[in-house]
């Protein structure tokens, strides 16, 4: 894909995540919810967004693949990852369980990969409007804007996004990092990426987080200028589309003048 098809992927996936926020905002109240195989909650609202996206990517982008959390029923048929140059890889509503609270902070996540690249990244907050956004080798955008993370903030000043950690005993390292540093959730792993990239908190890890989590996210970071690894401090590499099972893809991201600081205290 050329740069202007990569720049039009991007202003189609900000329209989406954009139009998925009528969707949510029509929900007066805390909705009902059912639970999938891994006792995580999902609603008609996750799957009426995902939905707009499919239909959108099989009316515009027809050779392209689609990978989402959630499964749908019918709709279009579209190549599977395995068969197509590029997939788009999607969660709909990063933030369900805050959803099915009235706890208003949840995002639309949008990727656009090539193999294990992403080349178009948004990530979209639904309360605010706030969104940042990302085309491999162009830089990070946040409400339009160039993103350019600069440093970082060293001891009581530093903000770390965590993780909720809510399928395991909180993490040892938790403990650590409350000592030395202000802690803060959301309850949306993109959102927290997101965040880095802005350069509204210095850094965020994420244990439990599927594909569809972090591949928008992960191109955010490093096109403002961050550093994303796993946690022995390795460059970090999604599974591509084609190859995904569904497991795990944990990361550490950072600011890079607090990386090494902070990425210390997960190398052991």
């Amino acid at each position: 894909m050329n740069d202007s098809t990569l720049q039009n992927a991007r202003d189609f996936a900000i329209d989406l995540a954009e139009k998925a926020t009528d969707i949510s905002g029509a929900i007066i109240e805390p909705p009902a919810f059912e639970r999938k195989t891994d006792s995580s909650p999902v609603t008609e609202t996750d799957r009426r967004i995902q939905r707009l996206i499919v239909d959108a990517v099989a009316a515009e982008f027809p050779d392209h693949a689609f990978l989402g959390e959630e499964d749908l029923i019918d709709g279009p048929t579209l190549p599977a990852p395995e068969d197509a140059p590029y997939c788009w890889v999607v969660d709909p509503l990063d933030g369900t369980r805050n959803f099915t609270h009235g706890f208003p902070i949840i995002c639309t996540s949008i990727a656009l990969m090539q193999d294990n690249r992403t080349i178009v990244g948004v990530v979209y907050d639904h309360a605010s409007g706030w969104h940042c956004s990302a085309v491999e080798g162009d830089g990070t955008l946040c409400n339009g804007r160039p993103a350019r993370i600069a440093g970082g903030n060293s001891g009581r000043d530093t903000l770390i996004a965590v993780p909720t950690g809510r399928y395991s005993p909180a993490l040892p390292v938790i403990e650590t990092l409350l000592k030395k540093y202000v802690l803060r959730n959301v309850g949306a792993t993109a959102l927290h990426m997101a965040y880095v990239a802005a350069g509204a908190v210095d850094a965020a890890f994420c244990y439990e987080c599927k594909l569809w989590d972090v591949a928008a996210g992960a191109l955010l970071i490093t096109e403002a200028g961050g550093r994303i690894s796993n946690f022995s401090g390795m460059p970090y590499e999604m599974p591509p589309p084609a190859n995904y099972v569904g497991k795990d893809v944990p990361f550490f991201a950072a600011a890079p003048d607090a990386f090494d600081q902070l990425v210390s205290e997960f190398v052991r």
